[in-house]
């Protein structure tokens, strides 16, 4: 059975499960101005696209970067100046919410979404920023983001929800048992790659452990129809 991922319509043509690209992300995640590096922000050819004269002088650019890096008061001062700076996107369509909820920066994402942040934004493949927080285990900004109205089962453009992405890291322990345990959750949805998020976590006995306790209540939201 295949793997969960984006269709063709992935600009950068990589494989979510890769891991050195993973790892190039997680590196990326600490990145200072001058050594600015993030993954929907390379191309082919893995050049990076912000330079340190782009962060300086350009506020769109700026901001990315501040909410990536959890530079709170670059932040302020750029959402004060322009309010519409909060609706940023990078050629990728991540914005600054996107980037503080792979980073687990919950008061940037509390600030940004006081701001008029869209938490139902959608990138070129279809991620919502809940997407981004469950893929890096960002259980904080999940909860966040679930309570001001995220869509728990909301798909990428490869038939991804939240819960496919948590599981797709077999140590997301907290994130999956708090997407298990929201009322709303639909553990039945499958993928473009025809999985499900229990498919997935199979692969990792501590994910499928969460899986098996949550059954009885899962169940009781979504039972099965034994109709004849």
């Amino acid at each position: 059975m295949g793997d969960c991922e984006e269709g063709e319509d992935d600009t950068n043509g990589l494989d979510v499960y890769n891991s050195d690209i993973l790892k190039q992300i997680m590196e990326a995640k600490n990145g200072e101005p001058n050594r600015f590096q993030s993954f929907w922000e390379k191309d082919e050819q893995d050049v990076d696209e912000f330079t340190e004269e782009e962060i300086r002088n350009e506020p769109k650019k700026r901001i990315l970067w501040a909410a990536e890096n959890n530079k709170m008061e670059e932040v302020q001062q750029l959402l004060t100046a322009d309010p519409s700076l909060v609706h940023s996107v990078d050629k990728d369509g991540y914005t600054p919410l996107h980037r503080a909820a792979y980073g687990d920066h919950l008061e940037m994402a509390e600030y940004l979404l006081s701001n008029g942040a869209n938490l139902l934004a959608r990138t070129e493949d279809g991620w919502q920023p809940l997407h981004s927080a469950c893929r890096w285990n960002c259980a904080r900004v999940a909860e966040l983001l679930l309570h001001n109205g995220a869509e728990i089962n909301s798909q990428s453009n490869g038939g991804l929800t939240a819960l496919h992405l948590a599981c797709s890291e077999h140590d997301a322990v907290e994130v999956v048992e708090l997407l298990l345990w929201w009322p709303s959750v639909d553990v039945n949805v499958v993928c473009n790659g025809g999985q499900t998020p229990a498919q997935l976590a199979a692969q990792s006995a501590v994910l499928d452990h969460l899986f098996h306790m949550a059954s009885p209540s899962i169940n009781q939201l979504h039972p099965t129809d034994t109709t004849v």
